[in-house]
């Protein structure tokens, strides 16, 4: 069995998913191969890309395909399009679930929705701002992942609300969240049909991403919680994802991360356990 993972390589990473979850596949038999996004170009009527060595391989050879982040923004689109051409079933995160499920307004038009906080989705930045002023608390932040960038705690006592709001909408769409108790807001890992594990996060201010400061702390699920999260599993399975993350402050949804989730570090750094095989046999 030979698997793909397309990525960006050179910079800094975000974690280390592509090697961790790369060397497990070998360690399992596969063949593996990395791609570089800036690298799909269409040959001969074939979709193709170079590895790190300047080999160029053809997609038709791969029984996986993992894509790692989106690449740069410019060509997003394009290369969507050209991996979409595959058989879908080969990918770990279909490329429609990359293109349409990434952003969270659509988690919250879909089945999941009602699982959310009052949420305001808007490029107006006069809309969301009548929504604070109506009163309560609110999150303000990107309509897609910002690892904790651009994201604020609102309301109407705020004497730089609109500013904030201008701010958040002068590039297109922002939302606005019910602010609502994380005190015991909680990460799961998904792979394939399976829940690997979970930790918990230890919020300094309203953001709680562990790249802006939040702590992971060792917790255990509840059964409401796992049952929310089997919801999840199901759903995003219909729809191409088999590995997630996702953010839970029990009783509602606050997120699901399907690009490269940061969480199989953190959770050995915590416990000990790189779980990385048993997550290589659910996607396998």
């Amino acid at each position: 069995m030979r698997i793909c993972f397309v990525a960006t390589y050179g910079g800094k990473r975000l974690n280390d998913n592509q090697e961790r979850l790369a060397n497990e596949f070998l360690n399992q038999g596969w063949s593996v191969d990395h791609v570089d996004h800036t690298s799909l170009e269409v040959i001969d009527n074939q979709l193709t890309g170079r590895d790190r060595a300047g080999v160029r391989h053809d997609f038709d050879q791969f029984d996986r395909v993992w894509v790692v982040g989106f690449g740069d923004q410019a060509t997003f689109l394009d290369r969507m399009q050209l991996l979409r051409t595959l058989d879908q079933a080969r990918f770990v995160n279909s490329i429609d679930a990359l293109v349409y499920l990434h952003g969270k307004p659509h988690l919250i038009l879909g089945g999941l929705g009602q699982h959310h906080p009052r949420t305001i989705v808007s490029a107006d930045a006069p809309t969301l701002l009548d929504a604070i002023e109506d009163g309560g608390s609110w999150i303000g932040k990107p309509t897609a992942g910002s690892f904790g960038r651009d994201v604020f705690s609102l309301s109407r006592n705020d004497g730089n609300r609109r500013a904030i709001l201008e701010h958040l909408t002068r590039s297109g769409f922002a939302m606005l969240q019910q602010q609502v108790d994380t005190q015991d807001e909680k990460r799961f890992l998904i792979a394939g049909s399976r829940l690997m594990g979970v930790y918990g996060k230890d919020h300094i201010d309203h953001r709680s991403n562990l790249t802006a400061g939040s702590s992971p702390t060792v917790v255990e699920a509840s059964p409401a919680e796992t049952k929310l999260v089997k919801t999840c599993i199901r759903w995003l399975n219909k729809r191409g994802v088999r590995f997630a993350a996702i953010d839970l402050a029990y009783p509602y949804l606050l997120d699901v991360n399907i690009a490269n989730p940061g969480w199989l570090a953190t959770y050995e750094e915590m416990t000990g356990r790189n779980l990385a095989n048993q997550v290589v046999e659910a996607i396998a």
